[in-house]
């Protein structure tokens, strides 16, 4: 079976031009905690992974691979970890696992326009 490629439209690839930020030291983490927080350092970790995930959301890399996921759930190809960036594997298993719940909060002309694109149905 061939596998069917994402390939992004020109509006898509200039809404998703963005790059991922340097994640912060946990002491440079920390001040800034403490700094929208009162002084206070209790919760850094849960924040500073928060941070990370919106870090990986927020690249370009993440949207390829959360659609490429879609496109492979929808085409029964089985998931794999391509190990291309940390933020496109985050977007493949997000788009895979909830592939579901995507096509469920689609319309039908979306949902026939991303069937004939990358499943061949008409």
């Amino acid at each position: 079976m061939n596998r069917v490629m994402f390939e992004p439209t020109e509006k898509q690839k200039t809404k998703w031009s963005f790059v991922e930020r340097e994640m912060p030291s946990d002491e440079e983490f920390k001040i800034m905690w403490a700094k929208k927080h009162g002084g206070k350092i209790n919760g850094w970790g849960m924040g500073k992974r928060d941070w990370a995930k919106t870090n990986l959301a927020a690249a370009s890399d993440y949207q390829i691979g959360m659609w490429q996921g879609r496109v492979d759930a929808a085409n029964h190809i089985p998931y794999s970890e391509e190990r291309k960036t940390a933020s496109y594997n985050y977007g493949y298993h997000i788009g895979y696992t909830e592939y579901p719940e995507f096509r469920r909060g689609i319309d039908k002309k979306t949902a026939e326009d991303f069937d004939k694109k990358y499943m061949g149905v008409i």
